[in-house]
């Protein structure tokens, strides 16, 4: 009786380890999101785009990923050619304070920059936390862009870290 109780837990302990994250592939890549976010995928012309939010979301929190095509020789340009782009593309958000852009290496080798941002979103007076990620894709002439977004940001950023921990090529 105390054996079978023990796998029991065993077992309960495994589970709830394993709906801590839901493994995902969307656009020729492959990630974990946390497990009780849901989605919502938009796919035209050339980009794929899935959105990620909490269940219950009270500090309006998003994880975005898209992969787009690139145009010329982006994916070949190098990290200034990046830090540029992405500076020109934050600098555009509402009332933008923009912090260092940073080179990223994922663990499964995609490289790119790294920008942490707030700015106040049209039709609100709050400020917001927005990390972006340009990842670049050589081999499929694409651009991986990752965001994370809150109002109310997590200070550890548990979901950003868990797409990028394990975001690769898949297929």
């Amino acid at each position: 009786m105390r054996a079978a109780l023990g796998l029991a837990l065993c077992a309960l302990t495994a589970c709830n380890a394993s709906s801590g994250h839901e493994h995902v592939t969307f656009a020729h890549l492959a990630f974990d999101v946390p497990g009780a976010w849901s989605n919502h995928d938009e796919v035209r012309r050339g980009v794929s785009t899935t959105m990620w939010t909490p269940e219950d979301n009270a500090n309006k929190e998003s994880i975005t990923v898209i992969r787009t095509h690139a145009v010329g020789a982006v994916p070949q340009a190098g990290i200034a050619t990046l830090d540029r782009l992405i500076k020109n593309a934050t600098e555009n958000l509402p009332g933008a304070r923009v912090a260092g852009i940073v080179p990223v290496r994922t663990e499964h080798g995609l490289q790119g920059v790294r920008v942490d941002v707030s700015y106040v979103p049209p039709s609100t007076h709050e400020r917001y936390r927005r990390i972006h990620v340009v990842l670049v894709d050589a081999d499929r002439a694409s651009l991986v862009l990752v965001m994370y977004t809150a109002k109310i940001a997590d200070q550890q950023l548990e979901a950003l870290e868990l797409v990028l921990s394990t975001i690769r090529e898949e297929g």
